[in-house]
This record gives C-alpha cells, sequence and structure tokens, in this order.
C-alpha cells in the first residue's frame, strides 16, 4: 500500500507540470486541468469560485488565444435550471440557500461551456478526464491517511472531513451552512461527509478504469491503474452499500466500451463490490447497516412527500437547507431526503423536476448519441454512460447534487461529452466543405 501511495503521488508531481510545459496548448486551457484538478481537494467554498475565476480568464484571454465561448442546447437547458433555482428564493424559508444554489448551478453551466470551448481535440479530453482521475486519487490518498488514524484511535490528529472547522468558520461569516457528518468509522477525504465523498468517487471511478485501457501511452495507463487502485480503497473506506452497487451497475455499461476489456470489467465490477460488501458487514454488522441506510431512509422519502404535497407546483426553495427545517420539525435530524430525485421535487416543485428532467433528457440523447459513433467516440460515450449511470444508482440513495463539487463533477462530466460531440460536429462539417470546394 505504501508503494502504491508513494508511486501515485509522484504520478501525479508528474502529470500536473506536462500541462505547463507543453507550448501547444493555450494558457485558458492550463489553468482550466490544474484549477479541475484542485477543485476536489480544495474546501467548498474555493470550489465555488474556481468556474467563474476560468471562465473570466477565458474572456479576457479570448481574442488572444481564439476561444470560442459559444452555447449549445444542453448548456441553455442547464442555465435555465440554474436560473430556476435562483428565482425560488423568492417564496423560500431560507433565500440564501436557494440564491447560493443557483449560483453553483450558474458556476457548473460556465464550467461545461468552458470545457467544451477549449477541448477540441481529443488529447484535451483525455487530459481533463485524468485530472478528474487524478484529484480522485489524491483525495483517497487523504481517505487512506484518515482510516489509519482512525485505526490507531488517534482520528483527531488528521480531521475527517479535511476542512471542517475551515469551512464552519466560513460558512458562519456567510451565515450559510452545509451539512457536516462526523463519523468515527468512515472516511470523508476532502468532502463534506462520506456519502458525499463515496459519489464523486463512484462517478470517477469507471473513468479510471477506462483510462486504463484507452489513453494514449503506458505512462498514462500506468497512472490511472494506480489511480483506480487508491479509487477503490477510498470507496471502501466509505462502506456504503449503495456504493457496491453503483460499481456493479457503471462497470457492467463500461464493458460495452471493448470486446477485449469487457469480460475484465465485469469480473472487476463483481469482485470490487463483494468486498466492499463483504467488509460493509463485517465491519458494521448486517442489522446496523440496514437500521442505518434502509429503514431510516424509508421514513425521510415519506415525509418529504407530506412536503411535497404541500408544494407541488414550486416546491419550498432550492437548497436543501429549505427542507431541513421540515424534517427537523416531524422529529428527523437529516439535512435532506437522501434521493435526488425527491429532493428535487421537494426543492424545486414539479417545475424545478420538469426542468431536471428536460437536462437529463438531452445529455441522455447526446450519451447514446456518441455511443452509436465509431472509433474513439463511441468509447468515450460509453465511459460518460457508466460514470453518470453509477451517478444514477447513487442518486436513489442520496441527494447527490447538494454540494459544489459534487455539482462540479457532474458538468465535468457533461462538458467532456459535449465537448467530443462538438469535436465529431466539426469534422463532419469540415469535410463537407472540402466536398463541396
Amino acid at each position: 500500500m505504501i508503494i502504491y501511495i508513494g508511486n501515485s503521488i509522484l504520478g501525479l508531481m508528474y502529470l500536473i507540470p506536462q500541462f505547463l510545459k507543453d507550448k501547444s496548448f493555450p494558457v485558458a486551457y492550463k489553468l482550466l486541468a490544474v484549477s479541475l484538478f484542485l477543485g476536489a481537494l480544495l474546501p467548498e467554498y474555493l470550489t465555488v469560485i474556481i468556474p467563474f475565476v476560468v471562465f473570466v480568464f477565458c474572456v479576457t484571454r479570448k481574442n488572444t488565444e481564439r476561444i470560442s465561448l459559444k452555447g449549445d442546447k444542453f448548456l441553455i437547458v442547464m442555465s435555465v435550471y440554474a436560473v430556476y433555482l435562483a428565482v425560488t428564493a423568492f417564496w423560500a424559508k431560507v433565500p440564501k440557500a436557494s440564491v447560493m444554489m443557483g449560483i453553483i448551478w450558474i458556476g457548473a453551466t460556465v464550467c461545461a461551456m468552458t470545457i467544451i470551448s477549449l477541448c477540441d481535440t481529443r488529447e484535451k479530453i483525455e487530459n481533463i478526464m485524468l485530472c478528474l482521475v487524478g484529484t480522485a486519487a489524491a483525495n483517497s490518498i487523504i481517505a487512506i491517511i484518515q482510516m489509519c488514524f482512525m485505526a490507531v484511535g488517534r482520528s483527531d490528529l488528521f480531521p475527517n472531513p479535511l476542512y471542517q472547522k475551515l469551512d464552519e468558520f466560513v460558512y458562519g461569516l456567510i451565515n450559510y451552512d452545509f451539512f457536516f457528518e462526523e463519523v468515527r468509522d468512515r472516511v470523508a477525504a476532502c468532502f463534506e461527509n462520506p456519502l458525499i465523498f463515496a459519489t464523486f468517487l463512484v462517478m470517477v471511478f469507471p473513468i479510471a478504469a477506462y483510462c486504463c485501457f484507452y489513453t494514449a501511452t503506458k505512462k498514462r495507463r500506468a497512472f490511472s491503474i494506480i489511480c483506480s487502485l487508491l479509487i477503490f480503497f477510498g470507496i471502501l473506506f466509505t462502506f456504503l452499500r449503495g456504493a457496491a452497487v453503483a460499481i456493479i451497475v457503471s462497470f457492467m455499461v463500461l464493458s460495452f466500451a471493448g470486446k477485449k476489456p469487457a469480460k475484465f470489467m465485469s469480473g472487476l465490477a463483481a469482485a470490487a463490490s463483494l468486498i466492499i460488501m463483504v467488509t460493509i458487514f463485517e465491519r458494521r454488522g448486517v442489522a446496523a447497516s440496514q437500521d442505518l441506510s434502509t429503514n431510516y431512509r424509508i421514513g425521510l422519502w415519506g415525509c418529504t412527500f407530506g412536503l411535497i404535497k404541500d408544494n407541488f407546483l414550486l416546491g419550498v426553495g432550492a437548497g436543501y437547507n429549505n427542507v431541513t427545517g421540515y424534517l427537523f420539525e416531524n422529529g428527523l435530524e437529516f439535512s435532506h431526503s437522501h434521493n435526488l430525485f425527491i429532493e428535487v421535487l421537494a426543492e424545486g416543485g414539479i417545475i424545478g423536476l420538469g426542468l431536471f428532467g428536460v437536462l437529463l433528457s438531452v445529455m441522455a440523447y447526446d450519451f447514446f448519441k456518441l455511443c452509436r459513433m465509431t472509433g474513439w467516440y463511441r468509447s468515450y460515450g460509453i465511459a460518460f454512460l457508466s460514470s453518470l449511470s453509477g451517478f444514477a444508482v447513487m442518486s436513489l440513495f442520496d441527494n447527490t447534487l447538494c454540494t459544489p463539487k459534487q455539482i462540479l463533477c457532474f458538468s465535468v462530466l457533461a462538458g467532456c461529452m459535449q465537448a467530443a460531440l462538438r469535436i465529431k460536429t466539426k469534422t463532419s462539417g469540415d469535410r463537407k466543405n472540402e466536398g463541396t470546394t
């Protein structure tokens, strides 16, 4: 394990400088790559700022580096959804929560637009994917260290979550809270709680596995293998049964990316999930695990549907802070309903759920459009689809889009997918133009 950690750290140190040294990449792209690598390692409030900083830099360098910041139907739908979340502040009990959630989603839209605009080659998309894999591995290293300190009974020496005191201090200044969950037997790394951390890793894990087979060089494939191992241990130490199910689903989808690795992907998913499930039951006990992850969710869902019934059209306002108060009033001390789709309906009403459904529908259409193509477009489409499949499974057990880091990861994957489609569209257009001339 120490060797794997050491090699991964060296790999991370090697990966990022390559973006800075390559003169063929514009400065804006290098800033994007580094910021995405740091995004999941920094405190939540800095993650909110990052997309706007990169976007502003791109605007200032637009003419110098010939950056074309254009929107498409996906970005339009995403923007409308973001604006609606901010508008819900007019009828929300906690207006700041709604405004904040709207700002986060606007930042996600800006992030996706920047990725689509700057990633105009396969190599650039691959670099972004590797940055995402690298930051997940770095978080996993932190998680492993946290688990080591837990094992010796000195978790106070290495905070879990890492930035809890800092984030709580900042949120106290702006009078806006995120929900922290202090646990003694599970890790959160740089995230707020193990559930959020697990969701992030589940989304990145199939991308890391994909990169083990399909990246351009042996060094990158070796780097991806090391990162995949680290990410696996990160998921393992969250001790979540939902993560095991999500891995099975995502890797089954990923097995269609190519004929040779198909059987390996399926076997890896089954083996990894089995290890996670056995470890959970051995550490936490079957009865305790069922009580914590099944029984209270049923109660939460039932209680939240009561809230939805009274606020069916417009919801109670975006941001789970608006739902938290209602749950507390009914004796349930949880921050949200632990189901993304129920939460979206409760916060935004049927209008919010409808807009979110349109967003997912556009993404699904584009995913399958990419998967029907040939060559690397198809394999990329399946890789992104496998990531979002795991995310969908996790969404059944948690509110998976409630923090900046989760939403940022979601927007990065969506942006990479849209970038691949734009490359294909541009290539096809160039060929048609050549044919007419």
